[in-house]
């Protein structure tokens, strides 16, 4: 599966889309999953959780941005700490209803789309996240945290 997460443009043989409006900002960007990746690029979808609330309507959305290049050993510390770490603390989380782990391999970029049903739901995932202990073996140093946060509502 394939994403793109864009200002504007064609519903072109999207599968998926959630059209999102930033909190407190300008910025309106359509979030678009395709079956097969779209003739224009765009990320791949390396992981789609449906979460606790998998199937609810969301109502806000995280977009977690790492600026490229991301190392290979970068994602592959982010992926471990993610696999074993975050997403067993997560699983059952309240008001979550999907993450989406994209990777766009061109320029090295990753991106996390997180739905939720509210905006409660976001930080106090945020916060949950953010007072998880290290595994045995994890880097900090291979953890650098995103470069940037966007809070979005999820308007269809």
């Amino acid at each position: 599966m394939y994403a793109t997460l864009e200002k504007a443009g064609p519903d072109g043989g999207a599968t998926e889309q959630y059209r999102l409006s930033q909190i407190g900002g300008p910025a309106n960007l359509l979030l678009r999953l395709w079956a097969e990746e779209p003739a224009d690029g765009g990320y791949l979808v390396e992981d789609d959780k449906a979460l606790t609330e998998a199937g609810s309507a969301p109502t806000v959305a995280s977009v977690v941005t790492f600026a490229a290049p991301v190392s290979e050993a970068v994602k592959n510390a982010g992926a471990r700490a993610d696999r074993e770490r975050i997403g067993p603390a997560m699983a059952g989380h309240p008001g979550a209803v999907r993450m989406l782990s994209l990777w766009e391999p061109r320029d090295r970029r990753q991106v996390i789309v997180v739905l939720a049903t509210s905006m409660e739901s976001l930080e106090e995932g945020g916060r949950r996240i953010s007072e998880l202990p290290l595994l045995p073996g994890e880097d900090v140093a291979l953890l650098p945290g995103p470069d940037h946060v966007e809070l979005f509502r999820v308007v269809s």
